[in-house]
């Protein structure tokens, strides 16, 4: 029974410690007046180490209409240490930006070396729009890949939604950290 209790608590430490370490290197990429909204993590540079892509946000993005989301990716590296691997301001929308509904944001996905940023918002006429970049095992960089949403009118008997498609004609080869979105 106390080997048991022990090996359970030695689990937790080592988890709590574990979390402690990632908030702890998240802190430093953090841009000062900003914290933490949300991250995710996975391969996505399919090297074996864990990367990480995370969100921030402003304190005051209730009051400040257009606050900027940076969004940053984040290698893994072989001592267990991360490194910022590109940021982008322009990823992530507004707390404001779903109009009645809310804030958009809803959350990160990480499949294989691909990662999405999900949004929905609106009111009667409602959205979605999900941002998917893709990491280049060639050239290690960061490509858009799709950049995808369906609207629909909620007050249509029919509700057919339509199939928003920015497509690469629209955008062509575009670098993760140049990336504008409309």
């Amino acid at each position: 029974m106390y080997g048991l209790l022990l090996t359970a608590f030695m689990i937790a430490l080592h988890a709590v410690s574990f979390q402690t370490a990632i908030s702890q290197n998240f802190n430093q990429f953090i841009p000062r007046g900003y914290e933490l909204l949300d991250s995710q993590s996975g391969d996505i540079n399919q090297d074996g180490y864990t990367d990480y892509v995370i969100i921030c946000k402003s304190p005051q993005e209730n009051e400040d209409d257009e606050a900027k989301r940076p969004l940053m990716i984040l290698h893994g590296n072989p001592n267990g240490t991360l490194s910022l691997i590109a940021r982008n301001d322009n990823v992530v929308l507004c707390f404001m930006c779903g109009g009645p509904m809310g804030d958009p944001y809803g959350g990160i996905t990480i499949k294989k070396n691909f990662f999405s940023v999900e949004h929905a918002g609106g009111s009667s006429d409602q959205w979605t729009r999900i941002i998917t970049f893709k990491y280049n095992l060639e050239d290690g960089n960061y490509y858009l890949s799709r950049d995808a949403g369906e609207v629909w009118n909620t007050n249509s008997k029919k509700q057919k939604k339509k199939l928003e498609t920015y497509s690469k004609e629209q955008w062509g080869k575009t670098l993760f950290r140049n990336y504008v979105g409309e």
